[in-house]
């Protein structure tokens, strides 16, 4: 039975493999500078993510510039914050009036594998 893994990162796909494999995730190469962790700058925080079938020597696939990666038989749930609010001002010769109504309401939401992405605009 094969498993499939959600990857994001430079760009978000997924990756279906055996379950025979083996996953790590770590820098493409060790850190130039032993106390920062994965070289200093931000595009040195990303990491790779590598497929073996059976041993190290026998690498199936290797993936750069990953931020997070998961199994989509691991559910995933975000706290999101909700928040409704309107500002009514008025201002005439008697003065200036102003008022706030706000709601503010979290909820649990569980977030999907990939989300629909904005559509491309056509160009002319």
């Amino acid at each position: 039975m094969a498993r499939t893994f959600l990857v994001e990162g430079d760009k978000t796909f997924k990756i279906g493999v055996p379950d025979e494999t083996k996953i790590t995730f770590g820098p493409w190469s060790p850190p130039r500078d032993p106390t920062s962790k994965y070289g200093g700058d931000e595009g040195g925080k990303r990491g790779t993510l590598r497929v073996y079938q059976g041993s190290k020597e026998n690498i199936l696939a290797c993936f750069s510039g990953v931020k997070s990666f998961r199994d989509l038989s691991v559910t995933y749930t975000e706290l999101i914050a909700k928040e409704e609010g309107a500002v009514i001002w008025k201002s005439d010769d008697k003065g200036y009036e102003r008022e706030e109504k706000i709601t503010r309401d979290q909820q649990w939401a569980e977030v999907p594998a990939i989300a629909p992405g904005k559509p491309k605009k056509k160009r002319a």
